[in-house]
């Protein structure tokens, strides 16, 4: 695997960077989910925890925290990242959408989709989308 670092990023927060370059398609963090059941929710909605969920099951309105990097990850509209839920083994993969440069920010999009306008979730928290 890569070696992955937090950094802090003006106007973002912490992001997360890679000492190595990445080359498109590659695979470079594996993370286990922590699983939120539907019931829980409303306990946790309350919480910063909010900010880093990923949907886990929609039909059981389930969300999953990323152990890792993997809920670290900044938005962006095209990000240079994606990844992929893997409900069967409770992991989260994470993959280069193209070359990411050695101490360059790996982004991904919180829609999920390079490309789709997701400025509906920074909205949603009286944020300005960067």
């Amino acid at each position: 695997m890569k070696t992955l670092y937090l950094k802090t990023v003006k106007g973002k927060g912490r992001g997360v960077f890679c000492k190595q370059k990445i080359k498109k398609d590659e695979i470079f963090e594996i993370c286990p989910l922590l699983v939120i059941p539907s019931e829980d929710y409303v306990s946790v909605i309350e919480t910063q925890l909010v900010d880093y969920f990923f949907n886990f099951n929609k039909e059981e309105n389930s969300k999953a925290i990323a152990l890792g990097f993997g809920s670290m990850y900044n938005h962006a509209k095209f990000s240079n990242a994606a990844y992929i839920l893997k409900p069967e083994s409770k992991t989260i993969e994470f993959y280069a959408l193209e070359d990411i440069k050695s101490c360059n920010e790996i982004t991904i999009n919180y829609g999920g989709e390079r490309g789709k306008d997701y400025s509906i979730w920074f909205e949603s928290r009286n944020m300005t989308m960067k």
